[in-house]
């Protein structure tokens, strides 16, 4: 009879080893990545609906602080899944936690579904505007800001896609007075047409003065001695134009003209050329586009006449063309493009006497888009204002850190 130990049954297998299989490690391993992603998952989409809900209580509730936007926010996307989780599971804390890993998830997504489906349009108002959770914060050319933008403009136009309302440049009507007629003969040899006009400086008065009507002149010219007489001051620091006249290109500054009246019409606000030599003995300066651009021009050189029909405005004159090379134009940080779409800040800064209202943007990409900035309401002399321009440039979504465009003035005021 072999020997036991003490105590020991025979009946007894000595006891052996065990491995653990190798499928189900892997079994374990795919649950657990599983579950990871799982939870991934659950928290970008509660982040998602957190960030609309948060935006959509500061819509419905303007006048609350935003904490108390953020508690409420928390508590529809975070706190009614843990009450229901605590309700199911009381008696089991850690299924508590297995049902945190995905039940907000799921709770989160079904609420954004019905309201996509009910609400589209109040859904991608809020997508549209989620940027400034961040911005107060981080600033508008912060990187975080234009990301969060470009991702609630891409997911706002796949929910509501004729929800996006960009700012527009108003369109000038204007109509011919055919009864106003201004008729401008031709000189004797038909080389040169001349016209009596009068010049209005900031204080009321006036200068009556002959001008050359000069096609290749982009602005009307004013000499430094007329100036003067006008009360206009020229500074040293005023913005300077290179722009063409039938004799070349000149340089000169740029100063505001009050007012230019020609025969009964008054043409308030012009931007004038000082040029000294543009002046002879004959005339005071040369008669430029920014003045032709208000009137209808015929010329009937069988007759040596000039006619011009004054232009009537239904509502305030358009002056960018005379204000644009008195504003400078630039994109605030760097021009960056996220999911194809860009949130710009233009800075328009006033280097000219005179306050400008209703300022208004527009950036040409090349091969792309027009896109338009909303408008500034005032910008004082020496100060800048910013207009905010949001937009898709490329249509593939594809983000580049470089892209060529042009800044430009299309509606502005004096």
């Amino acid at each position: 009879m072999p020997n036991t130990p003490l105590g020991a049954d025979p009946r007894s297998s000595p006891p052996t080893q065990r491995n653990a299989s190798p499928d189900s490690t892997l079994d374990t391993v795919v649950a657990a990545l599983g579950w990871v992603m799982l939870s991934l998952v659950s928290l970008a989409i509660t982040v998602v609906a957190l960030l609309t809900m948060f935006s959509l209580s500061r819509i419905a509730n303007q006048g609350w602080h935003a904490t108390w936007l953020w508690l409420l926010a928390l508590v529809l996307t975070l706190g009614l899944p843990l009450a229901l989780a605590a309700w199911k599971h009381h008696a089991q804390p850690k299924r508590i936690k297995v049902a945190m890993a995905w039940l907000p998830g799921v709770w989160n997504a079904s609420a954004l579904a019905i309201a996509i489906l009910l609400v589209p349009d109040r859904v991608g108002t809020t997508l549209r505007s989620c940027e400034w959770v961040v911005q107060g914060q981080l600033g508008d050319t912060h990187s975080a800001t234009r990301k969060l933008s470009a991702f609630g403009h891409e997911a706002a136009d796949n929910i509501d896609p004729d929800g996006a309302k960009f700012p527009e440049p108003l369109l000038e009507n204007t109509r011919v007075a055919l009864d106003g007629h201004i008729i401008v003969p031709f000189t004797e040899q038909g080389a040169a047409i001349f016209l009596s006009l009068e010049l209005e400086g900031p204080s009321g008065r006036t200068k009556q003065l002959d001008y050359l009507f000069d096609t290749g002149a982009s602005y009307t010219t004013l000499t430094s001695a007329t100036a003067r007489e006008l009360g206009i001051e020229i500074p040293d620091d005023a913005p300077s134009l290179e722009f063409n006249t039938a004799s070349g290109l000149r340089e000169s500054r740029m100063v505001h003209l009050p007012a230019l009246i020609l025969g009964d019409v008054r043409i308030p606000g012009l931007l004038v050329s000082v040029c000294d030599s543009c002046a002879t003995e004959r005339t005071g300066g040369l008669l430029g586009l920014n003045v032709m651009r208000e009137f209808l021009v015929q010329m009937d050189y069988q007759s040596s006449r000039m006619r011009l029909l004054p232009r009537i405005h239904e509502g305030r004159p358009n002056r960018a063309y005379d204000i644009g090379p008195m504003l400078d134009l630039a994109v605030e940080g760097r021009p960056e493009i996220w999911l194809g779409r860009i949130r710009w800040v233009v800075t328009m800064t006033n280097n000219g006497p005179v306050a400008i209202e209703g300022a208004m943007p527009r950036v040409d990409f090349k091969d792309g888009p027009q896109l338009y900035g909303e408008r500034v309401e005032r910008i004082e002399p020496g100060e800048v204002g910013r207009s905010l321009l949001v937009g898709e440039v490329v249509e593939d979504g594809q983000d580049t850190g470089s892209v060529e465009f042009t800044l430009m003035l299309v509606e502005a005021y004096w």
